[in-house]
């Protein structure tokens, strides 16, 4: 009742006014209808008083016994009943105090005899109805709040998942951009093209290792950002420079294969990369006998990746940091849409990775 009386500020003056016109409309029709069958109105005093205590009783009945936390928190029935008599009885002894007021004043009324059993239960009637109304409002009060309370929660969790997810993005956005900022490319792409147009001129397998490694380092740097998705078909070449960059440093024997079923298939760069890079860094591509294999197939939009190696007997430290973010990368941009899986047997490593890409 206190946030209706006083703040009248903002949205607050629109329920007074609603409920000025609810009570507006309630009187003029229960007077009408009253001096419709009387055919003639009371009083103006008689009115007054009697329908201020009905609007006191339904907003004390309202805010004041339904909103208070003890009554609410009653389990016996019987304390709820004393509560709920207490009320009429006060309600039966204010009206009779009016009525005789009235009497007394000299100003006429429907009953003057208060001691009447038709006025004693016109009394108890018109407070049990009062009451009722006031119960009714109340339980819609509280209906509409909760249901504001839970459209606020939900409110907040979505704008809180899409904050997460949004950080989660840019995180990644930004650790790519970070890497790439460390250095700038247009002036590496122009030392690399010096470099190149000396070296050919004395050494052209030099020369050519260096054309690889600029167009590599191009294809890495193509795309703007790791959210980005690239042409699956791009990154399978990328791939392919990547092995021929490779076979110039190792002259490893490779056995790479590939069946794209779908040209428009997208996926994020530099994710297939990472896991072919663990093969040359601990694989053995020295023996003959040990050749890798690499196999990138696609049908009716799943991506399949599977690679078979040796892995190399040296004491070379492994810390997974390359299976662990690329883990990653799969959770954030393919949750429940990839399955990857690798270990290694008799010193062989196997992985797989599939990925529904549509």
């Amino acid at each position: 009742m206190r946030d209706i009386i006083f703040n009248v500020t903002g949205k607050r003056i629109t329920v007074v006014h609603y409920h000025i016109l609810f009570w507006t409309i309630f009187i003029l029709y229960e007077i009408t209808l009253a001096a419709a069958i009387r055919e003639r109105f009371n009083h103006f005093a008689d009115y007054f008083l009697h329908y201020l205590l009905n609007i006191l009783l339904f907003y004390v009945h309202c805010y004041v016994v339904l909103g208070n936390k003890r009554f609410k928190q009653i389990s016996d029935y019987r304390k709820s009943l004393l509560h709920l008599l207490l009320v009429i009885s006060c309600y039966y002894l204010i009206s009779v105090g009016i009525n005789k007021l009235l009497v007394s004043s000299g100003i006429p009324v429907n009953v003057t005899d208060s001691s009447s059993r038709l006025f004693q239960l016109a009394i108890v009637y018109r407070c049990i109805y009062i009451m009722g109304l006031s119960t009714a409002y109340r339980v819609t009060l509280n209906l509409i709040r909760n249901r504001q309370r839970i459209h606020d929660y939900n409110t907040q969790t979505l704008i809180a998942e899409k904050e997460k997810a949004t950080l989660r993005m840019e995180l990644a956005s930004s650790e790519l951009a970070f890497l790439r900022s460390q250095i700038n490319p247009h002036l590496i792409f122009s030392f690399l093209n010096s470099i190149y147009n000396r070296v050919r001129k004395k050494d052209t397998v030099s020369a050519e290792y260096l054309l690889a490694m600029a167009e590599l380092m191009r294809s890495a740097l193509k795309s703007r950002n790791s959210t980005e998705e690239v042409l699956l078909v791009s990154e399978i070449e990328h791939i392919n420079r990547y092995i021929e960059l490779q076979g110039m440093r190792y002259s490893p024997a490779i056995n790479f294969n590939t069946s794209i079923d779908d040209c428009e298939l997208k996926i994020i760069p530099m994710l297939l990369i990472t896991l072919i890079e663990n093969i040359f860094q601990h694989g053995d591509l020295q023996n003959p006998q040990t050749v890798p294999l690499i196999e990138i197939l696609t049908f009716q939009g799943e991506l399949r990746l599977r690679t078979k190696n040796y892995i190399r007997g040296d004491n070379t430290p492994r810390n997974g940091v390359g299976l662990t973010n690329t883990r990653k990368r799969l959770d954030l941009h393919y949750p429940d849409r990839y399955v990857l899986e690798y270990f290694a047997d008799q010193d062989i490593f196997n992985l797989k990775l599939v990925i529904n890409l549509k």
